[in-house]
């Protein structure tokens, strides 16, 4: 999936950790996601983005490490992630899925699924391929690049409705930064 304006930047971002990332990292992950590009160039994005304040350069002879500057812009990818991961640590893979399903009324891409940092399996059940293909038009429309060998997901467990409304909570909690306003209650009774 590629976006020109956007996508290079945020699958970058969504490979960071915050001990940080090498330059020789990157570009693997980089070439292993479809984006085959000389490291010099990759270097120089990197350098550009570092002067923009978005990433944070760091040497540790003999490499270069890329990290996050703090309080940057996540997209909605990455926001659905962390909140799931605080949310249902074991679970998050599905929850993500879910999430981002129930939000964009359709099926969920694998690379979106990387954006959001799920790597490792796909979470959920294949969407018909008719809904794929419906889906791989739209996103079309909207300026990203879908391959047609890319494969799209539905959530398996159609029970975590809860979880989902308590997500959308906590993001909205988080990116208005309110928390200090929400009260936090204790039990001082016992049910029975």
């Amino acid at each position: 999936m590629f976006h020109p304006d956007r996508d290079l930047k945020q699958i970058i971002i969504s490979m960071l950790t915050e001990d940080g990332r090498s330059i020789s990292y990157l570009s693997r992950e980089l070439k292993r996601q479809g984006f085959d590009m000389h490291r010099l160039t990759l270097t120089g994005y990197l350098r550009a983005l570092s002067d923009l304040n978005v990433l944070r350069e760091k040497e540790v002879p003999p490499a270069k490490i890329y990290t996050i500057v703090k309080g940057r812009e996540k997209d909605i990818y990455l926001k659905v992630a962390e909140q799931a991961k605080i949310l249902v640590h074991d679970e998050y893979p599905e929850l993500t899925l879910y999430c981002l399903h129930k939000m964009f009324k359709r099926p969920i891409f694998k690379e979106e699924l990387e954006r959001a940092g799920v790597f490792e399996f796909s979470p959920g059940i294949p969407a018909r391929e008719e809904e794929i293909t419906d889906t791989r038009k739209f996103m079309q429309k909207t300026g990203f690049k879908i391959p047609n060998s890319s494969k799209a997901y539905i959530p398996a467990n159609e029970e975590m409705e809860s979880a989902f409304q308590n997500l959308l909570v906590q993001m909205l909690i988080a990116d208005s930064k309110c928390s200090y306003l929400v009260k936090e209650t204790k039990q001082v009774k016992l049910d029975l």
